[in-house]
């Protein structure tokens, strides 16, 4: 049976998580920054990427609100946004700590970490400068 290149391929980013240390791929060969982790860099194809640091801060591209989540252990309303980091990458996440109606599109959020059924999970809240 072939090895599986994808195996273990986000472990780095959630012992990194357990942390509260937010972690991207980024490429050895055209240095762009990517998000999710994949066997190869989706803009050049090289295998030569590895994890780095992220100052977590970024802005808002898109978010949609979620009045009825699918249960209680789930924020209310839950807030799902697509975030661009500073560094030129975009993730999925929450924006918590905050009202829907405090925040737009462009608005600078931050990384926080956020434990949920047991895991970190990174989350987002509000930028002090958009507060």
């Amino acid at each position: 049976m072939p090895n599986n290149p994808a195996e273990g391929l986000t472990d780095i980013f959630w012992e990194q998580a357990q942390e509260s240390i937010l972690v991207r791929p980024v490429c050895g060969s055209c240095d762009k920054s990517f998000f999710s982790p994949q066997v190869l860099c989706p803009n050049c194809q090289s295998d030569t990427w590895e994890y780095q640091k992220s100052s977590g801060e970024g802005t808002i591209y898109s978010y949609t609100v979620v009045h009825r989540p699918p249960d209680d252990s789930f924020p209310n309303p839950l807030i799902i946004a697509d975030i661009e980091l500073d560094e030129g990458w975009r993730m999925f996440s929450w924006i918590v700590k905050c009202d829907p109606n405090e925040f737009d599109i462009g608005s600078k959020v931050k990384a926080h970490f956020q434990n949920f059924a047991g895991t970190m999970l990174p989350v987002f809240t509000l930028s002090k400068g958009d507060q």
